[in-house]
């Protein structure tokens, strides 16, 4: 059955997983859920016997301890996906996980923290894990002078997905008299847009799954497999210092990708707390922020495909560090549609040509995964690092005026852009971004 299968399906399946996926990182972290969380957590709330001040840090703290547990196990998976030909599997284990877990955020109230802060954490990791062996998909299914296209198509396939579904569970909220809902403020549509995100993601999923090739298996023993995962890591961290274009990226994509990761989770709760925003405006703030970013995916496509990749991913680390310097000064609603507007549109764009250069730059290599699996270590501790550090000037500052803990999170944030844009000048000096002839012989060497 799978020799019938054409690459054409198999492309069109790993597009429609940005489709199925993308509706956990609307709907859970930009919109949604952090509105439900904010209501349902006060400030002061106490987990595993810690007491919190602010409930934001709360949140951040548990996304973060999320991306540190997929940073750890990370390693062991890849090397079990390349040798025991479980990439697909293992791939398909953490999206029904992610899956069932936003569905049981239904049963998240005030009585029940417990279940959203560690429901959010799964999802989290269902989320992350299932990219690592996604991204690794790209390489082996989409011809190299076609990942820019197909990774742009895939972030904006996501971004109109998601967009779908939010709209559908807005609609659901405005008529909730229809199902007997006649409080305005109880949130039980909301909730059921839970286990709709769930539903969405591993219906849609299915897609995917029966397009992608299977793996093919080793004679590795199983035990030695886990060890494999970190042998490789070691090898891609040696290889790494003889491709200076590779060194050079990662360097700045870790910087940078910090600070987009962030945003992305800190902004409705940046949103809320500094501006006052309420659940029913977020909606169209998430709105503008995605439809923007179909249109900044395709646009920095262009703009790499005409004047190379470095440009394309230069543009929107600026826009990023300009909304970093609004967000510090604003003081206005009406600014807060303009950042989500250069947020959506610089995201589009950056998210999709990292993960298109990267490939790009990987030499000629049949380990496809153990380079896939460093990018999503490096993206995952940015990530870490950037929530970690966000949340502890968050702490440090929380005596300070309202709003000026969060203000200050931000220009932080916009220190390492700058330092990012810095690092992506020093890749200017190379001509090319394509792997060239050394590095193809250093690997198959």
């Amino acid at each position: 059955m799978s020799k019938e299968i054409t690459k054409q399906q198999q492309i069109t399946g790993w597009v429609v997983f940005d489709w199925a996926n993308s509706a956990y990182n609307l709907v859970i972290v930009s919109t949604v859920f952090p509105i439900i969380f904010k209501a349902f957590v006060p400030d002061g709330s106490e987990f595993i016997g810690i007491t919190f001040k602010s409930s934001d840090s709360l949140y951040t703290y548990a996304m973060c301890f999320s991306y540190l547990i997929i940073s750890i196990i990370t390693p062991i998976l890849s090397g079990i996906a390349d040798y025991g030909g479980y990439k697909k599997r293992y791939m398909q284990f953490f999206s029904t996980i992610g899956a069932i877990a936003c569905a049981s955020l239904f049963l998240f109230d005030p009585d029940h923290q417990w279940i959203g802060i560690c429901g959010v954490i799964i999802a989290s990791i269902g989320f992350s894990g299932s990219l690592v062996f996604y991204n690794g998909f790209l390489s082996e299914i989409v011809p190299k002078k076609l990942h820019d296209k197909v990774s742009a198509k895939g972030f904006s396939y996501g971004y109109l997905g998601s967009s779908i579904l939010l709209i559908l569970v807005i609609l659901l909220d405005r008529s909730k008299e229809l199902f007997g809902v006649l409080n305005d403020k109880d949130p039980i549509i909301f909730r059921v847009g839970f286990i709709l995100v769930g539903i969405w993601w591993f219906g849609w999923a299915r897609w995917t799954f029966s397009v992608l090739p299977k793996g093919k298996k080793t004679d590795v023993p199983k035990k030695e497999m886990m060890a494999k995962g970190f042998e490789e890591l070691k090898q891609v961290w040696y290889q790494l210092k003889q491709l200076p274009r590779l060194k050079r990226f990662l360097s700045a994509f870790f910087i940078i990708d910090l600070g987009v990761q962030t945003i992305v989770i800190i902004a409705p709760l940046f949103a809320i707390k500094v501006f006052g925003m309420e659940g029913g405006e977020l909606v169209p703030l998430v709105l503008i922020m995605q439809f923007l970013g179909i249109a900044g995916a395709f646009l920095f496509s262009k703009v790499s495909k005409k004047y190379g990749n470095v440009t394309g991913l230069i543009g929107p680390s600026i826009v990023y560090t300009l909304v970093c310097i609004i967000a510090c000064f604003a003081t206005q609603k009406w600014m807060v549609y303009l950042i989500a507007a250069m947020i959506g549109f610089a995201m589009g764009g950056i998210q999709s040509l990292f993960r298109s250069t990267y490939s790009k730059l990987l030499p000629v290599t049949k380990d496809h995964a153990s380079f896939f699996s460093f990018f999503d270590i490096t993206e995952k501790i940015a990530i870490v690092f950037g929530l970690f550090i966000y949340a502890g000037v968050e702490v440090i500052a929380s005596g300070m005026e309202d709003g000026f803990a969060e203000r200050l999170g931000v220009a932080t944030l916009g220190f390492f852009f700058v330092v990012g844009l810095l690092l992506l000048r020093r890749l200017s000096k190379f001509k090319s971004l394509e792997p060239n002839v050394e590095d193809i012989e250093l690997i198959d060497g």
